[in-house]
């Protein structure tokens, strides 16, 4: 259902989701990591690891308020760990503030847990058990450790078995959860009888968007009967010792929390490496249990929230009346959806680090800049259509590195780079070309013995960009030069664009322009000698030709 959403715009060439991700459920396409749902157990790590607020989590918090605001009757079932879930509120208080919002009732889940422990005799499962209380944990043997899914104890958790204990119990009325984690919230949202899910930190938005605030004279116990253990069954331990080994050294059970943890043990036991006489493990996916879970994103430290949450249970009576539920509200089955991993063969993945330039074992740098704790990882990952070549940092670095220096090899242009003690670092071949040098006699030696210095010196002193037409007669040259200080890099860098011939063709031009009026000149004055002759002659002959007709006219009238 696209449970996680990357923001795809916020979502650029990070990879910290990948790294975190320890059962790599995060396909990187496009340069942005897209969660595989296929893959994914919801653990909620890759949400606030995110530097970049790139991932959204799917929410029913407009759906709660629509419900708050139309006053519709509303049964909260409170996780065990609320007493550490939101700072700002006492555990008495968060009751008082949910009542004020408009909430019907607020139970305990707590006390569908003791109803659970009280069934542990319905458990039908092979040695070890595996606690079924932890959703991540039941998706993670289901995805990866298919072939143990028959160890798992076949309860449905406590949440489950209170949304089908609750429907029964208020069949009219919403009922809403507030749970620690998003696997749980995942889990809920799955159960029809559950009309809505929030984790406790978008519990907080609600209250804080309805200017709710506790009060201390106004506490309100939440309803429903519990013991010690169902009050702290989400912390690591609690569900062990409530089986019956309260002793830690107790070699019939383990109690393990942490995703890393729990992928060793798993792995472990599926080797046939774990001890034989173990009977019951308690896994859960966070570490130190529920009150660290995804949801629970306050400022406590892990110590502060278990003391908070001892506190409160130590502050209530332990009930002996547990809620009684059925068959159908403790039943769970689980079904293996085995993860299918495409295996390429050693040929392909030398062929994808090949590609990446790691051509030997000596070129695998497994940094895991890429997110994957090897080379081999990452080949197999790029096989898989999880991974893209671009990830690779060294590999980017290189290649960025090899076009640069294809562009300076290959450019026209001269390039002499120096030092803040105007010492040459490099001359690439357009400046040797120009400047008559080989790079091996002048690289060290200061930029004098080549051309003046002056320049260098302004631009590492005044820290700006100096262009300037320059002409060196020794060497038959006239350049542009653009000179520069490189800050990050400390150094000097000058450009030289060689306008020799540019220059030889604009001087050219100047010349044929210049001779060229001079010819127009000469052709402007021929023209005014012609004109100035015809206009004498043409006066001669008018005189003569008015002369004769004068005298034609005087004879004709005498």
């Amino acid at each position: 259902m696209g449970f996680i959403k990357t923001v795809e715009a916020n979502c650029r060439d990070c990879y910290k989701c990948v790294r975190s991700c320890p059962v790599k459920a995060i396909r990187v396409i496009g340069n942005h990591a897209e969660i595989d749902d296929d893959r994914c157990v919801l653990c909620g790590r890759c949400v606030p690891i995110c530097p970049q607020n790139a991932r959204s989590v799917y929410n029913q918090i407009e759906l709660v308020q629509k419900m708050l605001n139309d006053s519709s009757g509303i049964i909260i079932s409170l996780a065990p760990c609320f007493p550490a879930a939101l700072e700002n509120y006492e555990a008495k208080q968060l009751v008082s503030a949910l009542k004020k919002a408009g909430v019907k009732r607020v139970i305990e889940t707590a006390e569908a847990a003791d109803a659970l422990l009280k069934n542990n005799h319905k458990v039908v499962a092979e040695k070890p058990v595996i606690s079924s209380y932890c959703p991540a944990v039941v998706d993670l043997i289901e995805k990866y450790y298919p072939h143990l899914k028959q160890h798992l104890a076949p309860l449905a958790s406590p949440l489950v078995a209170h949304g089908r204990y609750l429907r029964r119990v208020y069949p009219d009325d919403h009922l809403v959860f507030i749970l620690p984690c998003d696997a749980k919230k995942a889990e809920a949202l799955s159960e029809p009888e559950i009309d809505a899910v929030l984790t406790f930190e978008e519990l907080k938005t609600i209250l804080d968007s309805q200017l709710i605030k506790s009060k201390a004279d106004d506490p309100i116990f939440p309803e429903g009967q519990s013991s010690f253990y169902g009050r702290t069954v989400g912390l690591s331990g609690s569900l062990k010792a409530a089986m019956g080994y309260p002793d830690h050294l107790d070699p019939r059970s383990e109690a393990i929390s942490g995703f890393e943890e729990c992928i060793e043990f798993l792995e472990n036991m599926q080797a046939g490496r774990i001890g034989k006489e173990i009977e019951f493990v308690e896994l859960l996916l966070c570490r130190g249990g529920c009150l660290n879970g995804s949801g629970l994103t306050n400022a406590l430290t892990h110590e502060e929230k278990r003391e908070k949450i001892l506190a409160y249970v130590n502050s209530r009576e332990s009930a002996d009346n547990i809620i009684d539920l059925i068959d159908t509200d403790i039943q769970k089955e689980f079904a293996g959806k085995p993860v299918i991993t495409p295996k390429p063969t050693e040929k392909e993945i030398r062929e994808i680090l090949a590609s990446l330039g790691k051509r030997s074992k000596s070129d695998e740098l497994d940094c895991g800049s890429c997110g994957y704790d090897t080379c081999r990882e990452k080949a197999i990952a790029v096989y898989r259509g999880f991974a893209e070549l671009e990830m690779c940092i060294p590999y980017m670095r290189a290649r960025a590195e090899s076009m640069a220096n294809v562009i300076i090899q290959a450019t026209p242009n001269g390039i002499i780079v120096v030092d803040e003690d105007m010492k040459i670092i490099t001359i690439n071949p357009a400046a040797e070309r120009m400047f008559q040098c080989r790079e091996e006699a002048l690289k060290g030696r200061e930029v004098g013995a080549l051309l003046t210095a002056d320049i260098f010196e302004d631009v590492l002193e005044q820290k700006r960009l100096i262009v300037d037409n320059v002409e060196y007669p020794s060497y038959g040259l006239k350049v542009r030069q653009f000179v520069f200080y490189v800050p990050k890099s400390q150094v000097v860098i000058a450009i030289f664009a060689d306008i020799t011939e540019q220059s030889r063709q604009k001087d050219q031009l100047s010349e044929l322009r210049k001779e060229t009026l001079e010819r127009a000149q000469e052709v402007i004055n021929k023209q005014m000698r012609v004109a100035q002759e015809i206009a004498s002659l043409l006066g001669e002959t008018t005189a003569e030709t008015k002369v004769i007709l004068d005298q034609l006219m005087r004879i004709i009238r005498g």
